[in-house]
């Protein structure tokens, strides 16, 4: 009897589907609409369910390795006119189960093509149908949404309350900046800008006050769209950033001496300080095409905070402690040739000390002795009554280690009881100066190349000694930086493969994994490995706005594959290399005749991958800022267990 039934309901199947082919109505099956749902990991096998104002509505399963849900051409033209209103509910994302209170909706404005179904999209729909919260619009799509109710969202419906999104969100977090793009319809992937920013939700989800979801932001969206102001002050992430390192994030630590050093005047006269350090910049004073920014610099701009050196140094000039100058931003401690712990550093030649202050010892600094320390004089970290007009000239780069970086920043006014605030983004990225110097004791012969490799690596272990020290002090959000390819380099390309090797070698076999072990034992703490960043620029460097990456054919192609060319005064005052520049004298044509400039070519700041032979170009710190941006609210949010 079953069986029978069963035949009889294939014929009628049968006979159905071959009237519909007779009468030109056949089932079409093809892709209407695609739905990708998403968190800031893809949310894998969810139910995805599309409904139209007649109430009709169809489910389909997100793919388990994409997380995108389809619907066809007849299933769509079953739900009438849009807009259509798209929920998902379950799922796995990043191998944790979806919870019900995290269903997510969105609005398809189109009968054909993509529609996204994310927090963002969520909180617009939420909006847009005035539902209020997630109970509400759960209501909505059950019973409430009726043709009236579709007619509702207009385009220009839809736009006002994406506005709304938009401005209390960036408000509540400036990295989530959705710009131009349409949160609906943007076409995006896992680990892309637009993946980045629903990173930063969850970030400032998990940041907010105790309690905090996605209907907490729901209800600022709301009090904006009414006219009134969202107070969001206390959701913010990040208020500021401290960076401790080497010239990679150096914000121009040595820039009243190299300005001096690429133009032959002394910028600044009378009474130093930031309006001295704005005007001087210019000239020189950071390892990449001066007048630009690095990256970290880049990275605290989208913050909307004003990051400057926490140190002006080097060069025989006097050492100006910016904090002590009514600095509130000055909170980059990073200095080119800097080591993790020792003493000298890259560039490192010494110290004089003046006889109207004796906090520093005028002959025997420790500084100055190889593998030593920085001694913690009041000079040094920042004491009030040191005199900063008059003391510690360091003859060439100052290099205070990291060790020595944070002990200033810990005893200075910018913390409250020698703890990080819990809004500080604190960046630390060092590690290659320690690379340089055991590569050229054991290029030397001065030691073996495994005593070198044993060396990079303690230096490594201690790197992560201070990390632990800086979550012990209270930081909440700490992203440590991997080393680059130092071996792939217009400088490691030059060099010739045993020295590029070795530098590759010791970066990426030695130091990195050696970092990265030693971290996973500290809690609360982010790694990012910067080499797959460089990589995607060269894979691509044209979409990326680069014609210069790195010319192999001989050593001078190398290193001519280089934005700053030689700069004749920085030669006959520093005896800069006139083969091989230095991008610390290196600066952008201007009109003013006073700054000659130093680029080998127009534009040559934006469209060379290097600066120098081991430096980039602000061009390059520009994209690489941008591509951490990308990548930060996710490491920082699974780091703190999220």
């Amino acid at each position: 009897m079953v069986k029978t039934k069963r035949n009889l309901a294939w014929f009628a199947a049968f006979v159905f589907s071959a009237v519909l082919v007779g009468c030109g109505g056949a089932v079409d099956n093809s892709v209407a609409l695609s739905v990708p749902v998403s968190s800031g990991y893809p949310i894998l096998g969810s139910t995805v369910t599309i409904k139209g104002s007649n109430g009709v509505a169809f489910t389909a399963k997100g793919a388990d390795t994409t997380g995108i849900a389809t619907f066809t051409v007849s299933q769509v033209g079953s739900l009438g006119s849009p807009p259509y209103l798209v929920k998902s509910t379950g799922g796995t994302a990043n191998g944790v189960a979806v919870p019900a209170s995290s269903d997510y909706y969105s609005i398809a404005t189109a009968s054909a093509g993509r529609v996204n179904v994310t927090p963002i999209t969520h909180m617009l729909a939420v909006q847009a149908t005035g539902a209020t919260d997630l109970a509400g619009m759960a209501i909505l799509f059950n019973v409430g949404f009726t043709p009236g109710k579709a007619a509702s969202l207009t385009s220009t419906a839809v736009a006002t309350a994406l506005t709304a999104v938009k401005d209390t969100l960036k408000s509540a977090n400036p990295l989530i900046d959705l710009g131009t793009d349409n949160p609906l319809t943007v076409v995006f992937s896992f680990g892309d800008a637009h993946d980045g920013l629903l990173d930063q939700i969850k970030l400032t989800v998990k940041n907010g006050p105790s309690g905090t979801t996605l209907d907490t932001l729901q209800a600022l969206v709301k009090t904006k769209a009414d006219g009134g102001t969202p107070v969001t002050a206390g959701f913010k992430p990040f208020t500021r950033l401290v960076v401790f390192g080497d010239s990679l994030s150096d914000g121009g630590a040595y820039t009243a001496w190299a300005s001096f050093a690429a133009s032959g005047a002394n910028r600044f006269v009378g009474t130093p300080g930031l309006t001295a350090l704005a005007a001087a910049a210019p000239y020189g004073g950071k390892f990449t095409t001066n007048g630009g920014k690095v990256w970290v610099e880049n990275l605290a701009a989208s913050l909307d905070y004003d990051l400057k050196p926490a140190n002006l140094m080097g060069g025989g000039i006097p050492s100006l402690n910016l904090s002590l100058m009514g600095c509130t931003t000055c909170t980059n401690y990073a200095q080119g040739g800097s080591r993790v712990t020792s003493q000298p550093g890259i560039g490192n030649v010494g110290t004089t000390a003046n006889p109207a202050n004796a906090a520093v010892p005028s002959i025997a600094f420790t500084g100055n002795l190889v593998n030593k320390g920085v001694d913690a004089n009041a000079v040094l970290l920042g004491a009030a009554t040191a005199d900063y007009t008059l003391t510690n000239a360091f003859l060439g780069a100052a290099t205070l280690p990291v060790v020595q970086q944070i002990d200033q920043h810990l005893s200075s006014s910018y913390v409250t009881a020698g703890k990080f605030a819990a809004t500080d983004l604190v960046i630390v990225l060092a590690g290659a100066n320690d690379v340089f110097t055991q590569a050229g004791l054991a290029g030397a012969g001065a030691i073996t190349s495994t005593a070198a490799a044993t060396a990079v690596a303690t230096a490594a272990g201690q790197l992560a000694a201070q990390v632990a020290r800086i979550k012990a002090a209270g930081a909440k959000h700490v992203m440590v930086l991997g080393l680059p390819d130092m071996g792939y380099t217009p400088y490691g390309v030059s060099a010739g493969a045993a020295t590029g090797g070795g530098l590759t070698s010791m970066s990426q076999s030695v130091f990195n994994p050696t970092l990265k072990a030693a971290l996973a034992a500290i809690s609360g703490v982010a790694y990012l490995d910067p080499v797959p960043m460089f990589a995607k620029v060269l894979a691509s460097p044209t979409a990326f706005g680069f014609t210069k990456t790195i010319d192999a054919t001989s050593a001078a192609t190398a290193i001519g594959s280089t934005a700053c060319g030689p700069n004749t005064i920085a030669q006959a005052t520093v005896a800069d290399s006139a083969a091989s520049p230095s991008s610390l004298y290196c600066s952008v044509p201007s009109t003013s005749p006073s700054i000659a400039g130093t680029l080998r070519a127009v534009n040559a700041d934006q469209t060379y991958m290097f600066a120098d032979g081991v430096h980039p170009s602000a061009g390059m710190h520009k994209v690489f800022a941008q591509l951490i941006k990308d990548k930060m609210g996710l490491l920082l949010a699974a780091a703190l267990g999220s």
